[in-house]
């Protein structure tokens, strides 16, 4: 039995914190027994009180909490982002695994790694150095950092971000329109993710622009909130889109897979991503991605059979890979089994794996 100290954010939405919950379900049925450090317990809605909080729970907090329980658990397990402020709780950890003899290990997540470690070269060396393995969630991110710091590229391992089987598996989709009350004579575009300029909606609206100069048995439905809803809003309107496109609001987790099986395909127009969560839900209810090329996304997303890829700000490429994906005949069955090796379960097993080697 391995004991893990495994230390991350718990929120309502992230693809840092999903990676985190469903880790932590899996283990469950596994040979870990784990203590979880929550770095977004206690959260305020005032947003400097907020900030600080985090700050205090990745730097005094989690040295204070790896400290008191060193002898319930032997590896630290740091879940963490960029930028600089999310990538503290790799420091604080790099320095309690010294201070209590304790093997590390980092999962870094970040969808602009170049940036980051061109930015904080030698601060992402002082966390290798120290680490014991790093995990990564795309073979773009293991290549780069390997170029930059060669020497601890045998730290380095790849795990993609997976999906919850129980969850996101195939529904009839009529059932599914029924429950959210979506029309059956429509093909049915769903995008879901927070409305913040990085995941490109209003190329998604632009390009919805062209698709419906061609057929008008389209509806663009969008799940999320953020900063950018007025200018969403507006955009749609202006460009007279009302009946083709719908953004309604952010939903409740048990809702989710219920749009993604209604759905005849997934679009994600982002400009930046590592390696979406949302795209192995898709593909996990048999559902093709269209996406665009970033990250991760190219490494999975390898065959048309499974979806299209598109060059990322450019509305008039996405409106041609939409407009291939409504008129193409979708194998649905080989998409499943295809995505079956992207469970959490299995990215569980290989995580284990990964402390297995350290212990």
């Amino acid at each position: 039995m391995i004991r893990v100290l495994m230390c991350g954010p718990q929120a309502d939405s992230g693809g840092v914190a999903n990676h985190t919950k469903s880790l932590i379900k899996e283990f469950s049925s596994l040979e870990v027994s784990l203590i979880f450090y929550n770095f977004s317990k206690g959260n305020s809605s005032n947003l400097n009180w907020g900030y600080a909080k985090k700050t205090y729970r990745r730097t005094i907090g989690l040295l204070f909490e790896a400290i008191l329980r060193k002898d319930k658990y032997d590896l630290i397990h740091v879940q963490t982002s960029g930028g600089l402020s999310s990538f503290l709780s790799s420091i604080t950890g790099s320095f309690a695994s010294k201070i209590v003899n304790k093997k590390l290990v980092i999962t870094f997540h970040h969808s602009n790694t170049e940036e980051f470690v061109d930015k904080y070269k030698h601060i992402f060396k002082f966390v290798l150095r120290f680490s014991d393995r790093m995990i990564l969630v795309s073979e773009k991110q293991k290549k780069y950092i390997s170029n930059v710091f060669p020497e601890y590229s045998s730290k380095l391992v790849v795990i993609p971000n997976g999906y919850d089987a129980d969850f996101y598996y195939p529904r009839d989709i009529d059932d599914c329109r029924i429950k959210l009350d979506l029309p059956h004579d429509k093909k049915i575009i769903y995008n879901i993710s927070n409305l913040i300029e990085v995941k490109g909606h209003k190329y998604l609206i632009k390009a919805m622009k062209s698709i419906v100069q061609e057929r008008n048995d389209v509806l663009c439905v969008i799940v999320g909130k953020g900063y950018l809803v007025d200018q969403l809003e507006s955009q749609i309107e202006v460009e007279g889109l009302q009946d083709y496109v719908k953004l309604v609001g952010w939903k409740p987790d048990d809702e989710v897979p219920i749009f993604m099986n209604a759905c005849d395909f997934f679009v994600h127009a982002s400009l930046k991503e590592g390696n979406p969560t949302v795209m192995f839900e898709c593909l996990g209810c048999g559902k093709p991605y269209v996406g665009t090329r970033v990250g991760g996304v190219p490494e999975i997303i390898t065959h048309k059979d499974y979806g299209l890829l598109v060059e990322p700000g450019n509305p008039q490429d996405l409106a041609e890979k939409i407009m291939d994906a409504l008129n193409k005949n979708w194998n649905k069955t080989k998409i499943i089994s295809y995505s079956a090796q992207f469970t959490w379960e299995n990215i569980s097993r290989q995580t284990l794996d990964v402390y297995n080697k350290i212990s």
